[in-house]
């Protein structure tokens, strides 16, 4: 299949794949055309972002496997494990929650083990938070104990295993990344290949301004539904940063950046073409075959809560498999 510039330019060359997959990559050029490419039943799967103004803000597949590359000249090899590490104490009706008939803990390393095929995710022995050495403050409005997100890092890159690629912690304590900002469910340290995501912002409502704002989540989605939601989207955001993925401005992709925890949670649960591409080449996984995985944990969520957005996301899902079939 002959493959257009555009398409190159954003996704770099597609030679060593199969026609359907050239394909589905091919979507890619509907962002610099402004508007989905027609090919067949592939035009609706992905929203172009609006092209920037200033494009060094755009990350190609091209532009991230050069810094990939560097990084791998100053750093030794990584291996091929991704860490999940729970910092406790959590309440009884956290580490009693199964989804599915499976534990959270097992839940979120399944869902992660889908999301990165290729990669092997384990779960550490949970620690507590009394044992690490870091800032705490207890917000104003909320009277929630909160932790700065930063100085868990260099704890996390020393309870990285040697065999890992990264370790993300996973707290019920809610985190804030510096003294004028509220929260954050999530941040990210590529250097120190170490991420923190929170149940933070789960249990009390949304403070801005000093005053208390709808909790975000689809009407009607109950509370277990949106920290499932809040849990695997900070989880393979965050995930993705510490593979080198910068925010996407490409499509409407669970790589965009937020402003706010509503914006945040109505983004996609998955990557565009773009981000894919840079995804698949680190974890070396088949689409199809990654497809499946996630589709079958999707499947997973909606039978252990009622979540509309979970129904949509696997619904996205059956239409992506079908154009790929």
């Amino acid at each position: 299949m002959m493959q257009d510039k555009n398409t190159k330019y954003v996704v770099g060359s597609l030679k060593k794949f199969d026609n359907v997959t050239q394909k589905f990559y091919q979507l890619s050029s509907g962002y610099l055309q402004g508007s989905p490419p027609s090919l067949d039943q592939g035009n609706n799967l992905f929203t172009p972002m609006l092209p920037l103004a200033h494009p060094i803000h755009r990350q190609t597949y091209s532009q991230w496997k050069y810094s990939m590359f560097v990084n791998t000249l100053f750093r030794r090899k990584r291996g091929r494990n991704l860490y999940l590490l729970p910092i406790g104490p959590f309440p009884a009706d956290i580490t009693e929650t199964e989804v599915a008939g499976l534990r959270l803990w097992d839940f979120l390393k399944g869902f992660a083990a889908a999301f990165f095929y290729g990669l092997d995710v384990h779960v550490l022995p949970e620690i507590s938070l009394e044992n690490i050495d870091c800032t705490k403050r207890v917000h104003k409005n909320t009277n929630q104990k909160q932790v700065l997100v930063g100085d868990l890092f260099p704890y996390l890159q020393k309870m990285c295993p040697p065999d890992g690629y990264s370790v993300v912690g996973i707290s019920w304590t809610d985190l804030y990344p510096s003294e004028e900002l509220n929260f954050v469910l999530g941040e990210a340290s590529f250097v120190q290949h170490s991420a923190v995501i929170s149940f933070g912002q789960f249990e009390p409502k949304l403070y801005k301004d000093g005053l208390r704002v709808r909790e975000c989540g689809s009407e009607g989605e109950d509370e277990r539904a949106i920290m499932l939601l809040k849990l695997t989207k900070s989880l393979c955001h965050e995930s993705c940063h510490l593979m080198g993925l910068s925010h996407c401005v490409f499509f409407q992709c669970l790589m965009n950046e937020s402003s706010s925890m509503e914006q945040a949670f109505k983004q996609p649960l998955f990557l565009c073409p773009v981000c894919l591409r840079k995804l698949q080449k680190m974890c070396k996984f088949d689409i199809r075959e990654r497809y499946h995985m996630l589709r079958e944990m999707l499947i997973k969520c909606c039978q252990a809560v009622e979540s509309q957005y979970f129904a949509d996301s696997a619904e996205w899902l059956d239409r992506c498999l079908s154009f790929l079939d």
